[in-house]
């Protein structure tokens, strides 16, 4: 078939077994539109993608977070791109927005501290520091996380008629943020993390 390579025809080889010579025709004949050329067309990797194959060049996301795993198989290797990559921040702030992840970095960071404790003051020191660091990355992705979620939910609410009881409801959560907040902020400031019996029974919801 013209325009068509060998290769082309490998891939689709096993398409519809002994019996899908009418199959591989069919889809031979309705090739996909390139993208980049706005031809219709199979090159070498539409038609690994066809048959469930991973292309030479990808193009999607998903493709190439793909392309970037196979060539990260090996540990030390996989070492040395996520280290570099950690070095970006914006990278590093994406990452640690995901549980999972910031698990697993706190107790990479912990193993290190632990590993080093014998090690005299200096270690300790680091110990501490690494543990100021994490506590300081969670308040950090806190507060973040709520003021993105804000900034996505509060402008769908234009129009909302909203009842006495649910605006009650919010007054409410918004008096624990308030209070919460100005916890927060005398925490960082004066390092007293103290709660008084009335902040304790509002944020216990009495």
């Amino acid at each position: 078939m013209e325009g068509v390579s060998f290769y082309i025809y490998k891939i689709f080889a096993g398409r519809g077994g002994e019996d899908g010579l009418d199959e591989r025709y069919e889809l031979l004949t309705h090739p996909p539109k390139n993208k980049r050329t706005n031809e219709y067309r199979w090159d070498t990797d539409s038609a690994a993608r066809e048959a469930g194959w991973r292309p030479k060049t990808p193009t999607s996301d998903q493709e190439r977070i793909d392309r970037i795993h196979d060539l990260a198989k090996d540990d030390s290797v996989a070492s040395r791109v996520i280290t570099d990559f950690l070095r970006r921040p914006t990278v590093a702030f994406d990452a640690m927005a995901d549980k999972t992840a910031r698990h697993a970095v706190n107790e990479a960071q912990f193993d290190h501290a632990r590993l080093n404790v014998g090690r005299g003051n200096k270690q300790q020191k680091l110990a501490k520091r690494v543990e100021h660091s994490i506590e300081y990355i969670d308040l950090i992705t806190a507060c973040t996380q709520f003021v993105t979620n804000a900034g996505r939910i509060v402008p769908d609410l234009r129009g909302h008629d909203f009842t006495a009881e649910e605006r009650e409801r919010v007054h409410t959560n918004l008096a624990k943020v308030r209070a919460t907040a100005d916890w927060i902020e005398t925490a960082v400031d004066t390092g007293n993390v103290g709660v008084d019996e009335a902040l304790e029974r509002l944020l216990r919801g009495e």
